[in-house]
């Protein structure tokens, strides 16, 4: 009892295991209790927060595995809707003060945040295992589902969003009809999107060096919602609701030139948040 005391005292997050009544004490002071529940007494199961059935302690560290996975999925999510969202908002906000007309309608941000991100957030939970989970050291910071590098993370993509579409959007901005530049704004923030999605996979490792197979949901994600835009753009249906215009593949790769940054620019940030880590294992 003194033992988890003063480990509690200095921040740590104590688990402790016991199957007698004499553990009782210790089981209910720590953060998280483990009785036994073939050989525990009920005194100690009483005071325990799990119980395990079948008496393995393997058990616990495939649990502390398992819910760090979760909640690093959860973290992947979080990122991915609070960064295309802030971009949205940033966009709008941008062309106020630059004097443009609205970058986009209130129906394409419908689109854009029921329709591309709905199948792609839906996929980014379905990510697989990361390895070395129970290697990465826990701090009060990681514990956080928003914290300083989820902060900085969604600024910098946010950021490029914003910049990339005011940039292409401001070349039609100025044109009598605005369905051009809507159009564009719309299929850039989308495209943005789905590269978004893969940056949001690992906050460490980059795209590349990570297999692209091992979620088939983001890329069967990936395939839909560049097959509805394609939609959007080029049935009678789609150009009547979302007041869009088909577009050239000038246009096209001028879209998909400026969307890739958000993927160069993460990149970079990666690049020196490895070169950072390893200077610190040294």
């Amino acid at each position: 009892l003194r033992i988890i005391r003063a480990y509690k005292s200095a921040g740590s997050i104590v688990a402790m295991t016991g199957d007698g009544v004499n553990d009782a004490p210790s089981l209910s002071a720590a953060d998280l209790g483990v009785s036994m529940g073939v050989i525990g007494t009920e005194v100690a199961k009483e005071a325990s927060d799990i119980v395990l059935l079948d008496d393995n302690m393997n058990s616990i560290i495939s649990a502390i595995e398992e819910g760090r996975s979760i909640y690093k999925t959860i973290k992947k999510v979080i990122l991915y809707l609070f960064s295309t969202s802030a971009g949205e908002v940033l966009t709008i906000a941008g062309a106020i003060m630059l004097g443009y007309i609205v970058p986009i309608l209130p129906a394409q941000i419908i689109w854009l945040n029921f329709v591309t991100d709905g199948f792609l957030d839906t996929s980014l939970a379905m990510e697989p295992k990361e390895k070395g989970l129970l290697l990465e050291p826990r701090t009060k910071e990681s514990r956080r589902l928003v914290d300083r590098l989820m902060v900085t993370r969604i600024l910098i993509m946010a950021s490029v969003m914003a910049v990339g579409t005011l940039y292409l959007f401001g070349g039609y901005a100025s044109d009598p009809n605005p369905v051009k530049a809507w159009t564009i704004s719309l299929t850039l923030l989308a495209v943005f999107q789905w590269f978004n999605a893969w940056n949001c996979r690992s906050e460490r490792l980059a795209i590349f060096q990570m297999n692209p197979f091992s979620n088939l949901f983001l890329i069967g994600a990936t395939v839909i919602v560049i097959m509805l835009q394609m939609g959007a753009l080029y049935t009678s249906v789609g150009q009547k609701l979302l007041h869009t215009v088909p577009l050239s593949l000038t246009e096209w790769g001028m879209i998909l030139a400026v969307a890739s940054s958000i993927v160069v620019v993460e990149e970079m940030r990666k690049f020196v948040f490895r070169m950072r880590g390893t200077s610190a294992r040294r």
